[in-house]
């Protein structure tokens, strides 16, 4: 009786984890797909649009972070990947060209207020390419 529990609890413990992790963060696989890993080869701003449009029909959507040598992530960001169903993306030092970035960013800013109406901005990072001139 005692192992029977045991197991029964050790087994929903690890479904609730996997299925909580897996909304938060979009799989290797996901993200190689993704128009935001091919932004780096994009050359054009339609181009960077015809990706983002891409991704926002794949249902992997991302926000751009200008970033360094490393990631820099905020308490509040899982929080607003989950609510938003949007995860920030940061390339590091070898990003795509700027204004490549801010169209696709662009997209995906029209995207969320017609999902979610004005309410996306008060809590985005204010450090997401393009946001302040979106704004």
């Amino acid at each position: 009786m005692v192992t029977t529990l045991k197991i029964l609890m050790i087994a929903l413990f690890s479904l609730f984890s996997i299925l909580s992790y897996g909304q938060l963060k979009p799989t290797d696989e996901q993200v190689d797909r993704s128009g935001a890993s091919k932004l780096v080869f994009a050359e054009t701003l339609s181009q960077a649009i015809n990706l983002a449009n891409a991704d926002i029909i794949e249902g992997i959507r991302f926000l751009l972070l200008k970033s360094g040598i490393s990631p820099v992530v905020l308490a509040r960001d899982e929080k607003f990947q989950q609510d938003y169903k949007i995860f920030y993306y940061e390339s590091g030092c070898a990003g795509p060209n700027e204004k490549i970035a801010i169209e696709y960013n662009r997209v995906m800013f029209k995207h969320l207020t017609q999902a979610y109406g004005k309410k996306w901005l008060k809590n985005v990072r204010k450090d997401v390419l393009g946001l302040k001139r979106y704004n």
